[in-house]
């Protein structure tokens, strides 16, 4: 029976750690989905809360999710890493503003730099939006890496109290989240150097507990205290199955991570030679906070052998429900399933708040409640351990529960396979997000009227697109009378600038597109006019073609006006058959102009007027 026991835990680890490996594509970080055609084939639908993705990167393709940092990575056409992207929901739903919580994205560029925050819809003033827009106080915090930020003391504004201090709170909240998990690389100070000393200091005085725990038992509460305080308050180093899940498929930071490979590699190595439990009960700052409050009452409520045998198994089947979340869900917080965050409480979500709440109450009632019943990280140590000889009635309900949980993750592997393995023909992945479409619905509703550029070059290649775009436009009787001048020449581009009243943007701009019509080519007699309507159009692709590329443009009329007409005939040499209709500005955009809502549904009739 031991030795099935031991293959069934065996098989059963190889199996949870197979299906994952398998879902996400890669083992320590090491991609083994080397097809890059059928990369970039696969396509997944942007969600409401990603689909701002392509209005902040240039030629945006696709992004990348680390769940374990909850950070989106954002890529361009050519696999370069353009920015990444952080969220405050629902990390600081609990802050409110006047009006209620205030959700934005925090942008970062490739150089780890915040470029920008992104504002979601919320309940605030928009007067007081508008003035904090305007008063620069969303870009205090740009051109600053997440320490820095986080460092950085940003003052209220007065008249948008509640509003800008609750921004505050958030940014503040979300990036001391964000550099917890990352670790940056030099936001080491002593107190942290002195930290891990103690969490070593700490190691061996657990060794020497685990291996003579007679002799030590009277230190007990010590060791106990010091897991609290140290492992859990001081350094929040736990072993967790989303900490476990990150280094499996991402792999490890041995220098930053050093301590937790150590307890790791104990926790592994000692059960499977002593066959006793070193992590749960010796190490685990959690399971110490139970074992602590479970002092306050001496006297525990006891449950029949064989109910406790089954409330064991419970945490076997929570083990399991998180490896199928992991291989079906895309974007969860797996950390959110167990209470060790709660140590770092000033970024815990509420329900790891209340989870951890709850199981340090019971344990004042019941023997370490989340270490007994429900903990998947204790069961996830203890398959690596045999049984003491408990009954074997004991030993025939677990060996039982094992099975099932075998059974169920083989069945699991199977529809992975079949079912939710991504296929290059299909529109959606299940775990890595690859080729992400704009809808041609949402490009129409982004499209703006940019009048502020950068300094970046507009490349022919672009132009070129953007007037394919243009004359794939209808027109009258397919006679398509349009000509297209792109102008890149920077004295052509302020001549025209200075000759246009509502053409100033010429001097930022890096290009231009003048849509003409051709007279010669134009319908005769009655119908003459169409080749307004036909540049019209072709025009309109332009614009969207623009938006669609990560471009902003602005039609400028030059068309009916003659003395704007003139100066572009001027400028650009046009010939008598060539009218200029307008003159479209293109650049990247700063960001500063933002797209309309026009919908008016007074405007609409149906059926008649």
């Amino acid at each position: 029976m031991a030795n099935t026991n031991r293959i069934l835990k065996i098989f059963l680890l190889v199996a949870a750690m197979a299906v994952i490996i398998l879902s996400s594509g890669k083992v320590f970080n090491y991609s083994f989905r080397t097809d890059e055609n059928s990369k970039k084939e696969e396509t997944v639908v942007l969600t409401d809360k990603t689909k701002f993705f392509p209005e902040i990167v240039n030629d945006f393709s696709y992004y990348k999710l680390d769940s374990a940092q909850d950070c989106y990575y954002l890529y361009n056409s050519k696999d370069e890493l353009d920015s990444y992207v952080i969220f405050t929901s629902p990390y600081c739903d609990s802050i409110e503003g006047f009006g209620g919580p205030v959700p934005f994205a925090i942008i970062f560029d490739a150089k780890n730099k915040i470029k920008q925050l992104y504002l979601f819809e919320n309940s605030e003033t928009p007067s007081w939006i508008e003035s904090l827009t305007s008063d620069g106080f969303f870009e205090s915090w740009n051109g600053l890496s997440a320490r820095k930020a986080l460092d950085k003391k940003v003052d209220a504004v007065s008249g948008a109290t509640f509003s800008s201090t609750a921004f505050i709170e958030s940014m503040n909240v979300r990036l001391s989240k964000f550099c917890d998990a990352k670790k940056e690389k030099g936001g080491k100070g002593w107190v942290n150097i002195l930290g891990v000393i103690a969490s070593f200091l700490f190691l061996i005085f657990a060794i020497f507990s685990f291996l003579v725990p007679q002799q030590a038992n009277r230190f007990r509460i010590f060791l106990l205290i010091a897991s609290v305080g140290i492992l859990g308050f001081w350094q929040g180093d736990f072993i967790s199955i989303a900490l476990l899940n990150n280094w499996l498929v991402n792999g490890v930071d041995i220098g930053a991570k050093i301590f937790l490979l150590v307890v790791l590699f104990l926790s592994v190595l000692l059960p499977l030679i002593t066959n006793k439990s070193f992590y749960c009960q010796f190490v685990c700052p959690f399971g110490a906070a139970q074992e602590l409050v479970g002092k306050l009452n001496k006297k525990k409520v006891v449950f029949d052998t064989n109910i406790t045998s089954v409330l064991k198994s419970l945490r076997f089947v929570f083990l399991f429900v998180i490896a199928v979340l992991i291989v079906v869900a895309t974007d969860i917080s797996i950390e959110n399933f167990e209470p060790f965050s709660a140590f770092k409480f000033q970024f815990a979500s509420l329900a790891v708040l209340i989870l951890a709440l709850v199981m340090l109450f019971l344990s004042i009632f019941f023997n370490k409640p989340w270490c007994r019943f429900f903990c998947p990280t204790g069961a996830f140590f203890s398959l690596l351990r045999g049984k003491s000889g408990k009954s074997s009635k004991k030993k025939e309900i677990r060996v039982s529960v094992l099975l099932n949980i075998v059974l169920a993750i083989s069945v699991l592997v199977m529809i992975y396979v079949n079912f939710l393995k991504p296929d290059n023909n299909e529109t959606q992945t299940a775990k890595k997000e690859t080729v992400i479409m704009n809808p041609a619905i949402d490009v129409i509703h982004n499209r703006k009227s940019v009048r502020h550029y950068t300094d970046q070059e507009v490349t022919k290649e672009q132009l070129e697109v953007l007037v394919k775009a243009g004359m794939a436009a209808p027109s009258a009787r397919n006679l398509q009378p349009w000509a297209f001048v792109v102008v890149q020449d920077r004295e052509k581009l302020d001549a025209l600038a200075d000759s246009l009243p509502y053409a100033k943007m010429l001097f930022d701009a890096q290009a231009a597109i003048v849509v003409c019509g051709d007279m010669e080519k134009a319908a005769t007699d009655a119908d003459s006019a169409y080749w307004v309507q036909d540049c019209a159009a072709a025009s309109q692709n332009v614009l969207l073609a623009a938006e669609a590329t990560g471009l902003g443009a602005v039609w400028t009329a030059a068309y009916p006006y003659k003395e704007r007409i003139s100066p572009v005939r001027n400028v650009l040499g046009l010939p008598d058959n060539i009218i200029p209709l307008n003159v479209i500005p293109i650049g990247y955009p700063t960001g500063e102009d933002k797209p309309k809502d026009k919908w008016k549904p007074e405007k609409m009739h149906w059926n008649q007027w």
